[in-house]
């Protein structure tokens, strides 16, 4: 799932919202049910319809989930990266009307399709990667291997950032353009 603080009005009024979560799934396999063996099969090796969710919650999932394994990777994007992220989910999203909406989260038919080549860990690796984020989707094949590239992202940018920031302070620059804190929670 990827996660930043929502900043659009509160869509669902009777929870507060501080967090919007977007993920990617097999539509069959996780909101009609249709799982098992035949599930697997279908979900990786035929190309299927996928959906994306959007859910609005107080917190991220890593700290809502009783079930770890959640690992939580926090980055820093300027607006521009952030903008091109939104736009980048938003077009993942091949209609407007609902499929279903569950808690605190609505289901929206993707506009790509479910398979191998293109899981939830792809998917998130390419919306990352619009944000800046230097990420394989080709690699993204499993948690692990995007979990690896994750941490291999966030080395790279607290050693850009370690240098950057001083020397803008050395140039007597402000830091006009203030980060957005965006979320990556592997599962």
């Amino acid at each position: 799932m990827i996660a930043f603080p929502a900043d659009e009005p509160r869509r669902f009024p009777s929870t507060s919202h501080r967090y919007e979560e977007w993920g990617y799934a097999e539509r069959a396999w996780y909101l009609e049910g249709r799982q098992g063996l035949g599930g697997i099969v279908r979900a990786l090796f035929w190309p299927s319809g996928g959906v994306v969710e959007i859910g609005y919650h107080d917190r991220v999932w890593a700290d809502r989930t009783p079930q770890p394994p959640a690992e939580l990777f926090t980055f820093f994007v300027n607006d521009e990266a952030y903008q091109r992220l939104k736009r980048h989910l938003r077009a993942t999203i091949s209609e407007e009307t609902p499929l279903a909406s569950f808690d605190q989260s609505v289901f929206y038919a993707a506009a790509r399709p479910y398979h191998l080549f293109h899981t939830c860990h792809q998917y998130a690796a390419l919306a990352l990667r619009e944000a800046g984020l230097p990420l394989s989707p080709f690699w993204a094949f499993s948690r692990t291997s995007l979990a690896w590239q994750l941490r291999r992202a966030a080395r790279l940018l607290e050693n850009q950032l370690a240098v950057a920031l001083p020397m803008q302070m050395i140039a007597g620059r402000s830091l006009e353009d203030v980060p957005r804190k965006i979320f990556f929670l592997t599962v």
